[in-house]
């Protein structure tokens, strides 16, 4: 009898995991996504789409499901199999609908954070062909346009986003930075100056300046800008890697010892600086 109920529960509990419906295991899914299960969340999404795998539904049950993954990713020691899943994801869902702007936005943003710029590139410039005034599509289709050393399209997008958008900060911050990678250097500091003046608390940008400035062999601009930018974010070891460099190249070991010296403390490994702290002791 015990082993009858056994198996007759058993069958109960089959029966009622096979009667689920599609929305409820797209509701599932969502759930155990919002309460971080995201394991769960990718399994109750795959049951949806095996239940009915030709719903047009699917391309948002893709979507969700292609986020879950690439949570995944960036949570998981960015394991590459996660962020090719999610790949696949998003392009099951542009299957069900290939114009669909916020999912060639979720593949193109994931592929340029995986520095793939060329398939990023791809699905920025289809979203401009659906939508050729989405500003944010054409700013990052500039920064791909950049990292592919492709400057004259780069810099004719960004000029077209501060057309539409004149204090796009992206924009200009990417029009500055192309203008130094293209030996353009007064336009450049023209250009991050005025940042700088709209921005004065922005720390990342004194420290842009202060490369242009170094590159331009104004170490002692360069220097300033970067004193600024430790004052207004302190724990960025960045800032102060920067100025030990050309503190060390003015020959002035104290003080590249100590920024070296806060480097570390800050969190860059003792042992990435062991030639430098040699030096400068």
């Amino acid at each position: 009898m015990k082993r009858f109920l056994y198996i007759f529960f058993l069958f109960l509990f089959v029966f009622s995991t096979h009667a689920q419906t599609y929305e409820q295991w797209v509701e599932r899914g969502i759930k155990a996504a919002e309460a971080d299960s995201l394991t769960e969340a990718v399994n109750y999404f795959k049951k949806a789409l095996k239940l009915n795998p030709k719903d047009y539904r699917n391309a948002l049950v893709f979507t969700n499901m292609g986020k879950v993954q690439e949570s995944m990713y960036w949570l998981d020691t960015q394991q590459k199999q996660h962020a090719a899943d999610a790949i696949e994801s998003y392009t099951m869902a542009l299957s069900f609908a290939p114009e669909a702007v916020p999912m060639l936005e979720a593949r193109g943003k994931l592929y340029l954070r995986l520095e793939n710029y060329g398939k990023a590139l791809m699905d920025f410039t289809t979203i401009l062909d659906v939508d050729p005034h989405h500003v944010e599509a054409r700013s990052f289709r500039a920064y791909c346009y950049s990292q592919r050393h492709e400057y004259a399209e780069a810099r004719i997008d960004y000029l077209r986003v501060l057309e539409e958008d004149a204090i796009n900060y992206s924009a200009q911050l990417g029009l500055a930075l192309l203008c130094q990678n293209t030996n353009k250097m007064t336009e450049a500091l023209e250009r991050i100056t005025l940042m700088v003046e709209g921005h004065p608390d922005k720390a990342e940008l004194y420290s842009v300046r202060a490369s242009m400035y170094a590159e331009n062999k104004q170490l002692e601009l360069a220097i300033m800008d970067l004193d600024k930018a430790v004052e207004l974010e302190p724990e960025k070891p960045n800032y102060y890697l920067s100025r030990a460099y050309l503190h060390k190249q003015q020959g002035n070991k104290r003080r590249a010892l100590a920024d070296f010296e806060a480097a570390i403390k800050n969190g860059v490994p003792s042992a990435q600086l062991a030639e430098e702290l040699k030096e400068c002791r």
